[in-house]
């Protein structure tokens, strides 16, 4: 089955980063900017060929309709899996990984990639089922850091869990009724982040799996954050407690 990556940015970040792009797909008579040139060039550079089509197809296509002109067709995507996640990081003194329990919104998906990736997080794990899949609205909402970041199904969130304990992960679950808040909490070598859906919040078996549980402190009237802006904090209060450490 192909899979199709939509909007400019997330488009030349799948050139950038190796993906198996079949061909690219442009709006026809569509004025190129600066992005759109860098795709064609990129394109040309690994022989992958520039179709132009009737705005219409790539309308039709669309799960959204956002697609600013452009797309490609992957002939495949490929999840990582926790093995080869685990071989990569072992010996690392410091790695990060999220852990996602059942967040099903594309766009809450693609914006923890993003960020995760952004972070320097070393992958994202995700349950097969009661997840979001990867499609072009994660893809696009990943701003092209799928290409980066490998993304890891599991068939059990709490044995992967446990394997990454396993591999020296310490493992912090949000929670909004934790008492410990993230200021707090310890954030140093070996982390998994462990989030829920908007909510639901994280599951029984997955909450009792995690080390410790913690709160992201607020102070305004909303009750709370999106899982992607929940994942967002934890993950760059991570980086600047790793950047103070020097």
């Amino acid at each position: 089955m192909s899979h199709r990556i939509e909007g400019r940015r997330a488009v030349l970040e799948a050139l950038r980063g190796g993906l198996d792009v079949e061909r690219i797909e442009m709006a026809r008579g569509l004025k190129r900017d600066a992005v759109l040139e860098e795709i064609a060039r990129e394109a040309a550079a690994r022989g992958i060929s520039v179709a132009e089509v009737p705005r219409e197809a790539l309308d039709a296509a669309s799960e959204r309709g956002r697609h600013q002109g452009v797309a490609a067709v992957l002939r495949s995507f490929q999840c990582a899996t926790l093995a080869e996640v685990l071989r990569a990081t072992a010996g690392k003194p410091e790695s990060l990984v999220v852990v996602l329990d059942h967040v099903t919104d594309p766009g809450n998906f693609g914006a923890v990639v993003r960020s995760a990736e952004c972070a320097g997080a070393d992958a994202v794990v995700v349950a097969e089922r009661r997840s979001a899949p990867v499609t072009p609205v994660v893809h696009k909402a990943a701003a092209g850091a799928l290409a980066y970041l490998p993304v890891v199904q599991v068939t059990n969130l709490v044995r992967a869990i446990e394997e990454l304990k396993q591999a020296g992960y310490w493992v912090l679950g949000a929670s909004e009724s934790a008492e410990m808040d993230l200021w707090h909490a310890p954030l140093e070598g070996r982390v998994a982040l462990a989030l829920g859906s908007e909510g639901r919040g994280l599951s029984r078996l997955v909450e009792a799996s995690c080390d410790v549980l913690v709160s992201i402190p607020m102070r305004g009237s909303v009750a709370s954050l999106n899982v992607a802006q929940a994942a967002t904090v934890l993950l760059f209060e991570y980086v600047r407690r790793s950047a103070s450490r020097g």
